[in-house]
């Protein structure tokens, strides 16, 4: 009987361990980390890092401009994006599916006011040189020399807009539409001056067949 009795505790505390055992293993079972949790652990940086290299949708009816392509409004050249002047190089999306290639922001968005009608409208991310929607991007204003010294470079992600602005102090970000207003004032002055320009040389040949006669 003392056998038994000296048996029964030694297997009872022998399963005791085995179930403690078992069950710290369960205890001790890790799940891998969410993507969410990754990102939201990565130094500020990184995570600007991680949202330039995110995948891009990609439109198939944007193109990009050759070597001899010219903007349709100033018809000055178009550059390429392989150029260090491509970053500011635009392209719109007509009613009818045309494509329309532009040299600088202003020309992008006066495009609309000359042909009475909304495009779609597209800008190279600073980062990526992808084509992004305007009207999504953040836009920010600098002391970079663009074709028509507009400036203005473009993000997909706010935060590369802000991780560019915290180099660069002397850039801020701009509202779309204040670059509206100003590129709309911009063509209105320079249509004013033309037409200035153009009634002077009209009075000019007016007054010399006067004298000629």
């Amino acid at each position: 009987m003392k056998k038994v009795f000296l048996v029964v505790p030694f297997m009872l505390a022998l399963y005791a361990c085995n179930d403690d055992s078992t069950t710290g293993t369960n205890k001790d079972t890790k799940q891998e980390p969410t993507h969410e949790e990754v990102v939201s652990e990565q130094p500020k940086n990184e995570v600007t890092y991680l949202a330039s290299t995110a995948e891009w949708k990609i439109d198939d009816r944007l193109q990009e401009p050759a070597e001899d392509t010219v903007c349709e409004i100033c018809n000055m050249k178009v550059y390429t994006k392989d150029h260090d002047l491509g970053v500011f190089s635009a392209q719109s999306v007509k009613p009818d599916g045309s494509i329309a290639f532009y040299d600088d922001i202003g020309c992008l968005l006066n495009a609309e006011l000359v042909q009475n009608q909304t495009n779609e409208k597209f800008v190279r991310d600073y980062i990526t040189l992808n084509w992004i929607d305007v009207e999504e991007a953040t836009a920010v204003k600098t002391d970079m020399k663009s074709p028509m010294n507009w400036g203005y470079i473009f993000f997909a992600f706010e935060e590369d807009a802000k991780a560019y602005i915290s180099e660069n102090p002397t850039a801020k970000v701009e509202e779309l539409d204040v670059i509206k207003q100003a590129a709309k004032e911009r063509r209105e002055k320079m249509m004013q001056e033309k037409g200035d320009h153009e009634q002077h040389s009209e009075d000019q040949h007016g007054t010399e067949e006067t004298h000629s006669h």
